[in-house]
């Protein structure tokens, strides 16, 4: 199982690139995903970033209030989402409390 890890800005890529060290510790079969990390230099990183995107099970989206309304936080939401039936997106509230956040990424649970 692929797991796509989000995030944008400080806060949410050290909490993000703990849960991607986590994941690999504790379940064995998943592969998590996380771009500061699993992109290699001189790549394409839209490209690469695009092709996880199309390519994953569950995504992980870690929310602060610095990042809950940013648009590459609610680009990859979106992709994560569109077209996939079986496909997943958790919102990891980091400095957040559900109320905190508003749609497009209320609506997951």
């Amino acid at each position: 199982m692929k797991i796509f890890i989000s995030w944008s800005g400080p806060r949410s890529k050290a909490v993000a690139e703990l849960l991607h060290f986590w994941i690999q510790c504790v379940l064995q079969t998943a592969r998590p995903w996380i771009s500061s990390q699993d992109i290699d230099r001189g790549s394409l990183w839209f490209s690469e970033i695009g092709d996880q995107l199309q390519d994953t099970n569950v995504g992980v989206i870690c929310l602060t209030q610095e990042n809950k309304e940013r648009p590459w936080i609610l680009f990859e939401a979106g992709a994560l989402t569109k077209g996939l039936t079986k496909s997943r997106v958790c919102p990891l509230l980091i400095d957040l409390e559900k109320n905190d956040v508003r749609d497009p990424l209320g609506q997951f649970n």
